[in-house]
């Protein structure tokens, strides 16, 4: 063996040990996947917190168009002369209030009910919404409201003519 083909053996002999150690060494502080798994971390809390908030969004957005429905019922039944009349445009009222809201709102999962009561102050007339829906339970750890949400409200119908 020559002198010049001894050289490159050491010399490529010392790579190789110098490769496994700053290899191994490499491996022990190596964090580029390090991000990754914090990022996995923190976003399964971030992801269930958002649609925490989505969840609930549409849960109140509901609660919302229902009260409205209801309150239109009942303005619209106001203008009634009589129980039949008052029954038909609150009614009336109340159906197109929920198919305005139609994506959000099943309109046959809706049950309306209409009482009135007479009073010394007048016909007191009460709007009643009970509406089920399944869609609320989305998320199996986030807390689904009641199985029938329940909006009313009561309206004071005078005789205009005292």
């Amino acid at each position: 063996m020559n002198a010049s083909s001894h050289d490159r053996s050491n010399d490529q002999s010392d790579a190789v040990q110098q490769g496994k150690a700053s290899g191994s060494r490499s491996v022990m502080y190596d964090e580029r996947g390090s991000v990754a798994i914090e990022f996995a971390f923190v976003a399964a809390v971030f992801l269930a917190i958002l649609f925490g908030i989505i969840s609930y969004g549409f849960q109140f957005a509901t609660r919302i168009a229902l009260s409205y429905a209801v309150t239109e019922g009942g303005r619209a039944a106001v203008a009634g002369l009589d129980a039949g009349q008052r029954e038909t445009y609150a009614t009336n009222a109340i159906n197109r209030a929920l198919d305005a809201y139609s994506p959000l709102i099943d309109p046959a999962s809706a049950a309306l009910d209409l009482q009135e009561t007479e009073d010394t102050q007048g016909n007191r007339l009460l709007v009643r919404i009970d509406y089920t829906d399944t869609r609320f339970s989305l998320l199996p750890f986030i807390p689904a409201p009641e199985a029938t949400m329940r909006v009313e409200t009561t309206f004071v119908v005078t005789d205009p003519s005292g």
